[in-house]
């Protein structure tokens, strides 16, 4: 089963569209660095995450500074946590450690440029990047991309072929993201077969709302495919 996560969550009406159409994974982007417009505040993450049903899993999508990190870690009690800032390795593995000594698990992007197509790493093989950020103990790697004005969301895929050959090259788990939407994402899983995918701006309507109909399609696009790929 490809699990599906929806990012950018800022309603309970958003909550409960998507937990009505079976969707695995909500990410609440939390005191996010830069300025997105699905951004919310502790307090607004936390009345969200606590109606979230126990069928679906809240991620909480931060960045950059440690500290703040774990102190929304151990706040908001997520199930896992996207570390979707320029976390250098070392820091990342720190962060790995601690967050998983909350009992939280730790997703982290590579992240692909729509301007040259090279990972956003100090790493000139993304093979390798990808197998440098697995070292961390990360639970999922993350496989989007990321614009001069946008760290996500951009609407833009990155190269299929390269994101099937780095799910083919590390052990951990590999989320595909980036561009995805209701008309590509059956391509997408069957070129990548990712162990789950990821979306945010492919199912609203305007930005920050999801759109009823974007996601009932994109959700059906990827349940069609379920048990007929293999590994």
């Amino acid at each position: 089963m490809t699990r599906i996560k929806i990012c950018g969550i800022t309603t309970v009406e958003d909550i409960r569209l998507c937990a009505a159409v079976g969707v695995d994974d909500l990410g609440f982007v939390v005191e996010y660095p830069i300025d997105v417009p699905w951004n919310l505040d502790r307090e607004q993450a936390g009345k969200l995450i606590r109606i979230v049903p126990p069928s679906v899993s809240p991620v909480i999508v931060v960045g950059e500074d440690p500290r703040t990190i774990i102190e929304l870690t151990q706040l908001l009690k997520p199930r896992s946590v996207q570390l979707h800032g320029n976390e250098p390795i070392s820091v990342t593995a720190e962060l790995v450690s601690a967050i998983h000594a909350l009992g939280v698990k730790v997703l982290k992007p590579l992240r692909f440029s729509v301007e040259t197509g090279r990972c956003r790493s100090s790493c000139e093989d993304p093979v390798d990047a990808a197998r440098q950020i697995e070292d961390t103990g990360v639970d999922g790697l993350v496989l989007d991309s990321v614009s001069e004005s946008r760290p996500a969301g951009t609407g833009r895929n990155m190269d299929w072929g390269l994101a099937r050959r780095i799910r083919d090259q590390v052990r951990v788990p590999v989320i595909l993201a980036g561009g995805l939407n209701a008309d590509n994402v059956a391509k997408a899983v069957a070129a990548v077969n990712p162990h789950g995918v990821d979306v945010i701006s492919g199912v609203e309507n305007p930005v920050g709302r999801k759109d009823p109909a974007r996601l009932k399609a994109f959700v059906a696009a990827i349940r069609s495919l379920n048990g007929s790929l293999k590994s």
